[in-house]
């Protein structure tokens, strides 16, 4: 996919069959980091919500 700049996003994820792919804090804090790690750098992120079966955000 190309992303154009100037242009908002809204990208989401959900597990297998609604399964959870957040379990406990340490989950949704490595997904964090993550974030931060190697998104901030190359994008901005309006907001984002974790839940324990899926994430959005929107960029």
């Amino acid at each position: 996919m190309l992303y154009q700049p100037s242009t908002m996003y809204h990208i989401y994820n959900q597990g297998n069959n609604r399964q959870q792919v957040f379990f406990n804090l340490d989950n949704y804090l490595f997904f964090l980091r993550k974030i931060r790690s190697h998104l901030l750098e190359c994008t901005d992120i309006l907001c984002y919500c974790l839940m324990p079966n899926h994430f959005q955000r929107h960029h």
